[in-house]
């Protein structure tokens, strides 16, 4: 296959999927990964697909509305402040002085460090921003996984992290998502996405915590299916459209 027949079969592999891994790609048309990985580099110089962690995605996307990109932590707490702030407010009313809970990461996470409630809570977290937050409550047993770094969110990710939550009880966990699009919650790291589904896995209560503006869209990594959580946590902006799709998987908390 020349190279212009390869790349032209990524792109309408990519359109026809949404996201596509490297391994995907390379496994279908019998090339290595390698092959793969720059293919992507030029299709993404060009605009024909959008580079992502571990693969690429469709430019406009099969279905749903792609996210064109991850945005900086920086960006993320300029936007959906008072969304954020209602959301926040609504999960951390669903904690119990004496709860084990897992904080993931994100701004909306953040802003629920304010609004916990008083008295003994043990706050487990990947996020170094929630902690630096809680730090100095003293009635926390506050407990910080660490693993690899990724500066672009402040979360610990990879097989450390995983490690270290394989053997945690966790009573109700909280985790935010950039995108949901009909039964499924997606992120833009697979690393930060196969802990978030580790810690879902662990918890006895799961709990997504996103605001209207990421409905009906999909990001690369899906984690979590809604029928396996136990609410969607969001703002009073979401539609009866909305509510109705995620109402067929579980409940949402508004």
């Amino acid at each position: 296959m020349l190279k212009a027949e390869r790349q032209d079969a990524i792109t309408k592999i990519c359109t026809e999927r949404g996201t596509v891994t490297v391994s995907d790609v390379a496994g279908e048309l019998d090339v290595s990964e390698m092959t793969v990985r720059r293919d992507l580099e030029e299709l993404s110089a060009v605009g024909k697909v959008e580079r992502v962690h571990g693969g690429a995605r469709s430019i406009t996307g099969k279905r749903g509305l792609a996210i064109p990109r991850e945005f900086s932590h920086d960006e993320k707490r300029q936007i959906h402040k008072a969304e954020k702030q209602r959301i926040a407010r609504m999960a951390a009313s669903l904690i119990r002085q004496g709860d084990t809970i897992f904080l993931g990461t994100g701004t909306t996470i953040e802003t629920m460090t304010q609004l916990l409630p008083k008295g003994r809570l043990r706050v487990i977290t990947n996020s170094l921003p929630v902690f630096n937050l809680l730090e100095d409550h003293d009635d926390f047993d506050l407990c910080l996984v660490g693993g690899l770094y990724r500066p672009h969110t402040g979360a610990f990710v990879g097989p450390m992290a995983e490690e270290a939550v394989s053997s945690l009880g966790i009573d109700k966990a909280f985790i935010g998502a950039n995108g949901i699009l009909e039964h499924a919650a997606s992120t833009s790291n697979m690393e930060e996405g196969k802990l978030q589904q580790l810690v879902f896995d662990k918890a006895d209560m799961r709990y997504l915590v996103a605001d209207s503006s990421k409905l009906g869209k999909r990001d690369f990594y899906t984690f979590y299916d809604l029928v396996q959580v136990d609410g969607l946590v969001t703002d009073d902006q979401v539609t009866p459209e909305q509510r109705e799709v995620v109402e067929q998987y579980t409940q949402v908390i508004s």
